[in-house]
């Protein structure tokens, strides 16, 4: 049988990526957790942890993790019927920026309404979270890929729609009354991150017939910041039309080309366990993306 006790650390320490701050979350001793690592990699044959810094799961290590992931939450599923008081186990699900940034406070409050557990949210991009998911480190995630990994599930929540947008200001500045998307897009513009590329490549291809171009864009890794320095008139920046209809509004932020939009498709994906906490998260998650995202056609 496995050390459920050496596994605990191996997975603290994964989720506070070292041996010291996995330690202190832990009460223990940096040696004493090294020792049970050490015990663990004895008993299953090879190395669980790549320690670099931060450390990361090798690939015996990922699924480990998984395997641990699935016991702590059902047994806490066991307990429950059982009568006998247990710690609510934690469940760790990937989010993209934007989502995290409109709507998913609202899943979290739905679920804390219903559960005790604690939600760890790691952020990745969406066309990355999936990954995460396949490899064990989370349990559920939000994806623009639709295929359910091995051992999951899936479902489409609906499309989340994207536009390009400016200031008035910008728009006097750099492009004027009659500007085309050769304009736009040899003005300057934004990026969160290496991965957006991909966002704003489809964008660019599907909605205005161009092949992607960002040699003109900053980049600049945080949503209310993107937000921001769009409004200011730095850039033109591709956004989500949830997180900004204040700014539309007040009419600080206009869309660049108002009849062209990129519909990105989510999907929930979730490991498919007999788990109260897992059903409750993903309930809500499905009912909170059915009231503010557009129905897929």
């Amino acid at each position: 049988m496995l050390d459920y006790a050496a596994l605990h650390c191996f997975s603290e320490v994964l989720r506070f990526g070292g041996f010291d701050k996995g330690a202190q979350v832990l009460n223990l001793t940096q040696s004493a957790v090294s020792q049970k690592i050490k015990r663990l990699e004895q008993q299953v044959g090879g190395p669980v942890l790549v320690r670099t810094k931060p450390v990361t799961a090798t690939p015996l290590g990922r699924q480990l993790l998984v395997h641990y992931q699935k016991v702590s939450v059902l047994e806490e599923s066991l307990s429950a019927v059982a009568g006998v008081d247990t710690v609510a186990s934690p469940l760790s699900v990937a989010i993209n920026n934007d989502v995290l940034a409109t709507w998913f406070a609202s899943v979290m409050k739905k679920f804390a309404a219903q559960r005790p557990n604690p939600v760890h949210v790691y952020n990745a991009d969406q066309t990355q979270t999936r990954q995460l998911l396949q490899q064990g480190e989370v349990m559920a995630c939000i994806s623009q890929i639709g295929t359910p990994v091995t051992g999951g599930q899936s479902v489409l929540l609906g499309n989340m729609n994207y536009q390009l947008y400016a200031s008035p200001d910008y728009i006097n500045r750099y492009l004027g009354e009659h500007y085309t998307p050769e304009a736009v897009m040899a003005a300057p513009g934004l990026l969160y991150d290496e991965y957006d590329v991909t966002l704003l490549g489809d964008y660019q291809q599907s909605c205005l017939n161009m092949r992607p171009r960002v040699t003109t864009c900053h980049w600049y890794p945080s949503s209310h910041g993107f937000v921001n320095m769009a409004v200011e008139g730095v850039a033109w920046a591709l956004l989500p039309t949830l997180q900004i209809t204040k700014e539309i509004a007040q009419g600080r932020l206009i869309p660049l080309f108002p009849q062209k939009h990129l519909a990105v498709s989510l999907f929930w994906h979730w490991i498919s366990l007999e788990s109260d906490a897992m059903a409750r998260l993903s309930q809500a998650v499905k009912q909170v993306a059915k009231s503010v995202l557009t129905p897929h056609q």
